[in-house]
């Protein structure tokens, strides 16, 4: 059987198709990268927030109407993940041309419904033990070391779809990396809805990363999601003298007023958060400050705005994003008024973002003239793109570069840079 595989949604959800992929492989299947070839389709959902779900149900009607226009229409389709875990009976009950709806299940769950074109809907099952993942030509792989999550913030609906965070087992993480290490793979970026509680019981995320950086091999370790209140001394001290982790500290802080963190249920104090944050700057000069931010969350005014904009100012982040708060039925929020406009809340994320790029380009400015330890992530015309370690794949900027000599994704090379705009770097190798 010939199967298509679509992915939307956070790193995890890669992951974990990953993992599907695999297995259709090993059970005989074959992938296929045109849906055109296809005798199923999977698409792998997401349901965070309203855009979110917007483009999962677009995707789903684009892949339908695909099979419509074939005047051969075989086509199966399988829909899975978060969005079906949260909306199993409405899907089912609208979208009757899909073939197999699947939740959040474990990737033996998601290929049988493949197989067998049935539907699996139960307690979701985010996490599950490795046996392999396929090779997909790129430089850097996503390990994902839990799911789920245990803090209920108010406008996250994450627990009601995942349910609380569980942990994968120590080893079986150190044996994926291991995997992809021996695969080529040069960056190993560690995933879960909250990196900083992993524990299998006796061990913690510092203990995981001192067994990771031993590990033989030319690789990098990039860290994503850590919450604010797990960036405790132990991590930043380590994170200092490793071997292997990358300087980069993605640390969602979602806003700067104590009024909207406590209505956001959000136990961070911004004080506590800020001095965090510098001392980061302090013991490790070089680090990188990565963070997001929700605007136009219930309740927020000008005055909650105007503390943000001055945290933005203060800190300097390195990288930002932002998001417009999105109201989502069974969180808390849903029920705080008064709502703000998006029209508000739009304008507020313009004005928090231009901040930022100007942010950005004085910061790239300073890397011009310098060298630079760059990973290849792809050819790109007559030259290259990749990242340093200040920038993490499909999030952050890229460096675009000329070289001499022929290269690979997976590659190390030093780039002198030439130029810069207000996210990338502009350099050739030296």
């Amino acid at each position: 059987m010939k199967v298509w595989i679509d992915v939307l949604g956070c790193p995890k959800n890669e992951a974990d198709s990953d993992a599907v992929k695999f297995r259709l492989i090993e059970r005989g299947h074959e992938i296929v990268e045109d849906l055109n070839e296809a005798d199923v389709a999977v698409l792998n959902t997401c349901a965070f927030i309203s855009d979110a779900k917007k483009e999962s149900i677009d995707e789903i009607f684009s892949i339908i109407d695909h099979k419509n226009r074939q005047k051969k229409r075989s086509l199966k389709i399988v829909v899975h993940g978060c969005l079906v875990q949260r909306y199993f009976e409405n899907l089912r009950d609208q979208i009757p041309e899909v073939d197999a709806l699947v939740g959040v299940a474990s990737p033996e769950s998601i290929v049988k419904a493949v197989e067998n074109l049935e539907d699996f809907i139960a307690l979701p099952d985010p996490v599950y033990e490795f046996s392999g993942r396929t090779s997909d030509g790129k430089s850097y792989a996503y390990v994902k070391v839990g799911d789920g999550c245990n803090k209920n913030c108010a406008f996250c609906a994450i627990p009601s779809i995942k349910g609380r965070l569980k942990n994968r087992k120590f080893d079986d993480i150190i044996e994926e990396i291991r995997y992809f290490v021996k695969a080529g793979k040069r960056e190993i970026i560690l995933v879960s809805q909250d990196l900083t509680s992993y524990s299998d019981g006796e061990r913690n995320l510092v203990d995981l990363l001192e067994r990771i950086d031993v590990i033989k091999g030319n690789f990098w370790v990039r860290l994503l999601y850590l919450y604010p209140d797990g960036v405790d001394d132990d991590l930043i001290d380590f994170v200092k003298r490793s071997k292997k982790v990358l300087h980069y500290f993605d640390i969602p802080v979602q806003h700067a007023s104590g009024k909207i963190l406590k209505l956001m249920s959000r136990n961070s104090d911004i004080n506590v958060i800020k001095k965090k944050l510098l001392s980061i700057r302090e013991r490790i000069p070089d680090a990188i400050l990565r963070t997001t931010l929700i605007l136009g969350f219930p309740g927020e005014d000008e005055e909650d705005f105007k503390l943000l904009k001055s945290f933005v100012k203060e800190i300097e982040f390195d990288r930002l994003g932002t998001f417009i708060y999105s109201d989502e039925e069974g969180t808390a929020a849903y029920s705080i008024f008064p709502k703000v406009e998006k029209s508000v809340a739009r304008r507020r994320a313009n004005s928090i973002m231009e901040i930022q790029r100007r942010m950005n380009l004085l910061k790239n400015e300073r890397f011009i003239g310098k060298e630079m330890k760059v990973l290849v992530d792809e050819t790109e015309g007559e030259g290259y793109a990749g990242r340093t370690y200040m920038d993490a794949p499909e999030i952050d900027g890229s460096v675009h570069f000329v070289s001499s000599k022929s290269l690979k994704p997976g590659d190390f090379v030093e780039v002198r840079i030439d130029s810069c705009e207000f996210y990338d770097l502009e350099g050739s190798v030296v």
